[in-house]
């Protein structure tokens, strides 16, 4: 007679497998109670951006008043995307003074605060940068030494989130020097290979905290597919993209006309308040439930909803809350859901 033991086996782990992909788990979370927050932007200065600076510029008071909102003890820094050697001035934080900053709030009089007025002129670079945008370089080499130490001294402070937000209509360039002093525009795409990896430099800037949990990274970028019908001389931000994922940031598509309410949500990004959260594990999407309980007030269930609710974001097990939904300052978030598994690895970094 034939053994039944490993027949036996065999079935017992396939049920255990089973039971594994059914085990429940809950992930909790809470909206940072801090109000400080350093916001370096990056603008693209090359020779096809003055429609998109001047949206930008448009939408700054939609971005400063969402800071105001929420009472946040800010730095606003603003440098551009050209690093090339020969400019002198490549990642030093632009305009006098060079960090706009919140203090003005404090005598209670608004009328002594400027910065709106001041971060419009400086988002107004013109169109005279290089064509080699390393937007995520050019964040680097502002926010680190020798910079950090010298020139831009006192706009990174230790215990403060740090906020970068690029505006681009290229995809990002940051070599480190790999391309050479006589290259071009064209390189950044034909030579990509020389770029350093996104998820390197991801590293590096969160090595600027000690908790890394408090960067991120936003952008208004090339989309993903351009339609050159109506949006000429803009390439997808793959580079950026990947950042952005990676560092839980927004991205906005830059062929918009209008950026009030692409500022809004940077504006609020950028007060702290976060609108994606990492899971432990990958979730079953039907099992998803998701509380908030406001600080002080009453659990609330959030129903799945793409405009004023939560989606889930499959690809990296994140939940994503939209609209009216995104939890307040020192609320708790709790997310109750069924394993499907392993939180999935990153896509793969893409260039064009």
């Amino acid at each position: 007679m034939r053994s039944l033991l490993p027949l036996i086996v065999l079935l017992s782990a396939c049920s255990e497998n089973s039971k594994l992909t059914r085990l429940s788990t809950s992930d909790e979370f809470q909206q940072a109670p801090d109000n400080a927050v350093d916001i370096l932007w990056v603008i693209d200065n090359s020779v096809s951006m003055a429609n998109e600076q001047e949206a930008v510029a448009a939408g700054t008071s939609d971005f400063v008043e969402n800071l105001e909102k929420g009472d946040m003890d800010f730095h606003l820094g603003v440098i551009t995307t050209d690093v090339d050697d020969v400019n002198a001035n490549a990642g030093v934080l632009l305009g006098n003074p060079q960090v706009l900053t919140s203090a003005c709030r404090d005598d209670g009089d608004p009328s002594d605060c400027t910065y709106v007025e001041a971060f419009t002129s400086r988002v107004l670079q013109g169109t005279d940068g290089s064509d080699q945008e390393r937007g995520l370089e050019a964040a680097l080499t502002a926010l680190s030494p020798p910079l950090s130490d010298t020139r831009n001294s006192g706009f990174l402070r230790e215990d403060a989130a740090l906020v970068v937000i690029i505006l681009s209509d290229e995809n990002d360039c940051s070599d480190f020097g790999a391309l050479g002093t006589d290259g071009s525009g064209e390189d950044c795409y034909t030579k990509s290979a020389s770029l350093m990896p996104v998820q390197d430099i991801v590293s590096r800037f969160k090595d600027l905290k000690a908790d890394s949990s408090k960067v991120s990274f936003s952008g208004i970028i090339g989309p993903r597919v351009v339609d050159d019908t109506y949006c000429e001389q803009t390439y997808p931000g793959t580079r950026y993209f990947s950042a952005i994922e990676l560092l839980r940031g927004v991205a906005a598509d830059i062929c918009q006309t209008d950026y009030s309410t692409v500022m809004d949500q940077l504006g609020l990004v950028a007060s702290g308040i976060l609108t994606t959260f990492q899971l432990s594990k990958a979730a079953v999407l039907d099992s998803i439930v998701v509380t908030v309980t406001p600080d002080g007030g009453a659990a609330i269930d959030v129903k799945q909803d793409a405009n004023n609710g939560w989606t889930y974001l499959e690809d990296y097990a994140r939940i994503q809350f939209n609209g009216d939904a995104v939890p307040e300052r020192g609320a708790a978030i709790e997310v109750e859901y069924e394993v499907a598994g392993p939180v999935p690895d990153p896509p793969e970094e893409t260039t064009p």
